[in-house]
């Protein structure tokens, strides 16, 4: 009888263990369940888009830029809200706004905060699609040299690549020393610039030494290109923005990027750019 008693009481907590295993079991599967169906899908279109930022309005009485590289990223697309940043001349400001949509096109109409000199707002269309925006911007000073742009943008992702220079394109190109109308305001890019990687080889004093002035600043600003930089000095906006296909401007600091071998040859060609003379050609009288 004992022994009956004991192989009942046995069984019973052998299923009890059971029923709470398969209860925590659920447990798990449920919040597992739960974690997934609550994660927000990364878009493909929410990422960076580049392009020509160009003036549609002008006094030419200001000095003026007619067109710059813009980086339009947008962040989120969601309850009929729109948040991103936009990176131009050196300047990272976010926009808030809303958005539209219609199939794969959304209308976005959003304002950067205000606080800033340069700001404004924005009316664009994304097209998920083919993966651009397009629109124009308006200043929220009616005063400056161009309140309003447009811009066609195209998606473009940012990868630091150390290999990254400027092509055989660029040898002659207009170095713009002061105001572009003014005379004796150019010097003109030599092959040097094509044939040091300041990213990759150590420079030394005898590497440097004989170079213009032109030639070190966009060596070392080519360091500081590669980690996508935005440039708020205008005579490197016209070099990078207008003449080298991989730069894509991403960040405003990129001090924290840089590698040792880079901080050296900064260093370096600073130096030496405080002693350089200037190059002038048939860009200049």
């Amino acid at each position: 009888m004992q022994k009956t008693i004991i192989a009942l009481l046995s069984l019973s907590l052998l299923g009890a263990c059971n029923e709470t295993e398969k209860k925590t079991d659920n447990i798990q599967t449920e919040t597992t369940t739960a974690k997934t169906e609550t994660a927000k899908p990364t878009h493909v279109y929410y990422a960076s888009y580049v392009g020509g930022f160009e003036a549609e309005k002008m006094d030419p009485a200001q000095n003026g830029t007619y067109s710059n590289l813009i980086n339009i990223t947008i962040s989120t697309l969601e309850d009929g809200k729109a948040t991103g940043r936009s990176i131009i001349a050196g300047n990272d400001r976010p926009f808030n706004g809303t958005y539209k949509q219609s199939g794969a096109l959304f209308e976005v109409n959003a304002a950067e905060p205000g606080d800033d000199k340069h700001d404004g707002h924005f009316e664009f269309t994304l097209d998920t699609s083919k993966l651009s925006v397009t629109g124009k911007w308006y200043s929220n000073d009616k005063t400056i040299a161009v309140p309003v742009r447009k811009f066609e943008l195209s998606k473009k992702t940012f990868v630091y690549n150390a290999d990254n220079n400027f092509d055989e394109s660029i040898e002659g190109a207009a170095l713009y020393t002061g105001n572009v109308s003014d005379e004796g305001s150019h010097e003109a890019v030599t092959k040097k610039v094509i044939e040091i990687n300041a990213s990759k080889q150590k420079l030394s004093s005898k590497d440097v030494e004989n170079l213009y002035k032109g030639d070190l600043e966009l060596i070392r600003n080519a360091i500081y290109a590669r980690h996508g930089y935005s440039f708020r000095n205008r005579k490197m906006r016209y070099i990078f923005d207008g003449l080298v296909d991989w730069y894509v401007p991403m960040n405003v600091d990129v001090r924290n990027d840089l590698t040792a071998l880079e901080k050296e040859n900064i260093d370096l060609l600073k130096r030496y750019e405080n002693h350089a003379e200037k190059y002038y050609d048939e860009f200049s009288r």
